[in-house]
């Protein structure tokens, strides 16, 4: 618009016909533990542009809210989806290993936790999937939002810092992660 504006009710209608008014929403989401035999596994990826460096990261916790184990690794150029479920993927071979047969994933990702839930896993995903689920008991995927899955994202960003196939192992927090999500604790999230 080139022309002045002389505050008359014409001139006000039209801009508040152009102009668009966006609301924001705030929800408060909480956070939750497993139950007693069930390790939560709270996964991530993290990339630094799409594609760009990526990385994984994902937290062990047990039902008492204990970090029990935590990783984080790199996987070079690649998108954020593929870095979702590698986080996924490297998180289920980790409970495998160490005999944790009753999981709850938990991810930011609706696209992974879809595509997994209704068996349209991703081709490079497959047969490590396949060997994951035939050896778990069971297996659960909740979407949780990123203001509840702050540890995982700090550790995948870390991950994405890493070069391809390095990788950090940390049992109980890693020094970096200053805070875990607390449970009953009320976070926010606005949209």
């Amino acid at each position: 618009m080139k022309g002045k504006m002389w505050n008359t009710t014409y001139d006000l209608q039209i801009l508040k016909v152009c102009r668009r008014i966006y609301s924001k929403s705030i929800k408060e989401i909480f956070f939750s533990l497993p139950v007693n035999n069930q390790i939560l596994l709270c996964c991530d990826g993290a990339s630094l542009g799409n594609p760009g460096m990526s990385g994984y990261g994902f937290v062990g916790r047990s039902s008492n809210g204990e970090c029990i184990f935590a990783m984080a690794g790199g996987l070079g150029v690649a998108t954020n989806y593929f870095a979702e479920v590698m986080a996924l993927l490297c998180a289920g071979e980790w409970v495998i290993m160490n005999g944790k047969l009753e999981v709850i994933f938990r991810i930011d990702s609706r696209a992974v936790i879809a595509a997994f839930s209704s068996g349209h896993i991703p081709w490079f995903a497959i047969t490590r999937w396949k060997k994951i689920s035939e050896a778990l008991m069971s297996w659960n995927f909740v979407h949780i939002y990123r203001e509840v899955n702050f540890s995982a994202d700090a550790i995948a960003k870390k991950g994405a810092n890493l070069a391809r196939g390095e990788s950090l192992f940390f049992t109980g927090r890693p020094p970096f992660l200053h805070s875990m999500e607390v449970e009953f604790q009320p976070y926010y999230r606005f949209s």
